[in-house]
């Protein structure tokens, strides 16, 4: 299969996050994110709708990710971003990083 620019379809993961899925801490949520791309995903979508903010630990983890994700010509798309998140994501330069899609 390709995508519409021509190139493969890369296998892709998707994680919808909450609130609790964090309450186990986000090392919890790395060995996840690792499991994903260790059975294959080299594109891994992050919902953030449920999150109020976003935290230097979590995109820590995502940045690991995002890392061996680009090693296999993937990556790390956050999809819908609060305002809030959005701006932490500019002022940082991450989102030069990841696809960022902010929420309508």
């Amino acid at each position: 299969m390709q995508d519409t620019r021509g190139g493969p379809l890369l296998p892709k993961a998707i994680v919808a996050l909450s609130e609790s899925d964090l309450d186990d801490g986000v090392a919890a949520l790395g060995w996840r994110l690792r499991g994903l791309v260790m059975d294959g995903a080299s594109l891994v979508v992050i919902d953030v709708s449920e999150l109020s903010h976003i935290s230097s630990t979590l995109l820590a983890e995502l940045l690991e990710t995002h890392r061996v994700c680009r090693r296999r010509g993937g990556g790390i798309v956050i999809r819908h971003a609060n305002r809030k998140m959005a701006d932490v994501l500019h002022r940082t330069g991450l989102d030069r990083v990841f696809d960022v899609e902010v929420a309508a």
